[in-house]
């Protein structure tokens, strides 16, 4: 049975947790949902007349986290499940449009990283165009050379799990766990550590105790992560981290 989507004002995202059957067009519903909103968001200050330096920083953080690994992800639990693999040039396409894809997030994170003074808008237009155009075409149509073979998606193949649905819970600046399913809450707050960068601060908040979870930040990054707890139950708990700047 596939996993229903949930189309409400955040946009279209997996509900449930059916580690079974993930379809692949579920999931490129998810991502393109995701990509949109952020693209939307970009539109948004660029049409109030301010350069959107955070917001192209959003959207490129998606497109390398979330839509380049499963691109990656593709590669290697589906392409080579084709009775052809590799070999079959609809493949072959995908791979290279894959390799745009890539080299799109690129551009997109050169040309949002510029100041507003010497920003070219007409560029960055030109940029999220492509990036609507590519990957609305690319994924029907991976869906369509898939679909012979199978309609998975990626998700149930993973080892170990993860979802896309965690990377908008836990995005910004406060993560609430209570958001997450309770069994991959640990690994949803891990990934986002990986993403911070040095100097940045996030706020965890849950309705469990979170030592457990600062054991296992210590044991990955030793002395990497600052850890301060600033609420202690009984109901919840909430704990500040740190990534500390290079010595």
């Amino acid at each position: 049975m596939a996993t229903a989507i949930d189309t409400g004002a955040r946009g279209g995202h997996l509900v449930g947790h059916d580690r079974d059957h993930h379809v692949l067009a579920d999931e490129h519903a998810v991502l393109l949902s995701e990509v949109r909103l952020r693209e939307r968001l970009v539109r948004a200050a660029l049409g109030a007349g301010r350069w959107p330096d955070a917001e192209v920083d959003d959207l490129v953080a998606y497109l390398r986290f979330e839509v380049l690994d499963q691109a990656v992800a593709e590669e290697r639990l589906l392409f080579a499940s084709t009775p052809a693999g590799f070999a079959d040039p609809r493949i072959a396409r995908l791979v290279a449009e894959h390799g745009a894809l890539r080299d799109l997030t690129h551009r997109l994170a050169v040309t949002g990283g510029v100041d507003a003074d010497r920003g070219d808008l007409p560029l960055l237009v030109e940029l999220l165009d492509d990036l609507e155009e590519l990957l609305t075409d690319h994924m029907r149509v991976e869906e369509a050379v898939l679909s012979a073979t199978t309609t998975d998606g990626v998700e149930s193949r993973r080892h170990p799990f993860r979802c896309h649905t965690w990377f908008p819970v836990t995005e910004g600046p406060e993560v609430e766990l209570d958001s997450l399913p309770r069994e991959y809450a640990d690994t949803a707050v891990l990934e986002r550590l990986s993403r911070m960068r040095p100097g940045e601060r996030l706020l965890l908040r849950a309705g469990w105790d979170l030592d457990g979870l600062a054991g296992l930040v210590a044991r990955a990054w030793p002395r990497e992560f600052g850890w301060s707890c600033v609420g202690s139950g009984p109901d919840r708990w909430c704990a500040e981290v740190t990534r500390r700047e290079a010595d």
